[in-house]
């Protein structure tokens, strides 16, 4: 169902068997409001009238954040483990900065995204093993994901599941979210044991927390 706001424009209604009234807005500026099946149109009206300063300071962010990064975005720029490369291409190759130089196939995005699933699932396995050392855990099963809204997963059968496009972040970015999940294996919840089990290991992991959210937009390319 849609709603026309005329400030902020499309609004997404989405009814469900939930008992609490959300708004959320991702990373593209789309809003959402999440409501019980039966819930009023007018108190949905009524929601966005009230949170429409929130709205548009949100919007505005989002829409700041993605000038700031229109060169990643339009894919002139890569992000390699949080340094950026500028990308250059011709009829048979890309080359990305001074660092790699790729044949083209198919189209460059397509291409760009093979070359970078590749080194993500060398390296991102690779600092997962190191941190379930660490933590003396073991999980049952690897694998890659292309999720656009979670950096990684893990579930009540010991798989875990990293976003290939952590490869662009820093590497305490990576570390954090290989943290995150693996401290999963013990509390599968948000509790303050398992904030204190990521705690244990990367003690500065608020501000790393903080520090991953910059890299949100990633989510939305390829």
């Amino acid at each position: 169902m849609l709603y026309y706001d005329t400030m902020t424009n499309k609004i997404y209604i989405k009814r469900s068997r939930r008992k609490s009234v959300a708004i959320k807005i991702d990373n593209q500026g789309i809003i959402t409001v999440f409501c019980p099946l039966n819930y009023p149109e007018t108190k949905i009206k009524q929601l966005i009238s009230e949170k429409r300063n929130w709205i548009l300071t949100h919007i505005k962010k989002i829409n700041d954040d993605n000038l700031k990064n229109v060169d990643f975005i339009n894919y002139k720029k890569l992000l390699l483990s949080g340094v950026a490369y500028d990308i250059t291409y011709d009829d048979k190759n890309i080359k990305i900065g001074d660092v790699e130089q790729i044949k083209y196939r198919k189209d460059m995005v397509s291409s760009l995204k093979k070359w970078l699933k590749k080194r993500a699932e060398e390296t991102l396995e690779t600092r997962l093993n190191h941190w379930a050392r660490v933590m003396k855990l073991s999980y049952s099963k690897f694998f890659l994901t292309q999720a656009r809204k979670k950096w990684g997963s893990c579930d009540n059968e010991k798989r875990i599941r990293l976003n290939f496009r952590l490869i662009m972040l820093p590497e305490d970015c990576i570390n954090y979210v290989c943290i995150h999940e693996l401290s999963h294996l013990l509390y599968l919840n948000h509790s303050k044991k398992f904030w204190n089990t990521v705690a244990k290991f990367m003690p500065n992991y608020k501000t790393i927390k903080k520090q991953i959210k910059d890299y949100s937009f990633t989510l939305q390319l390829f």
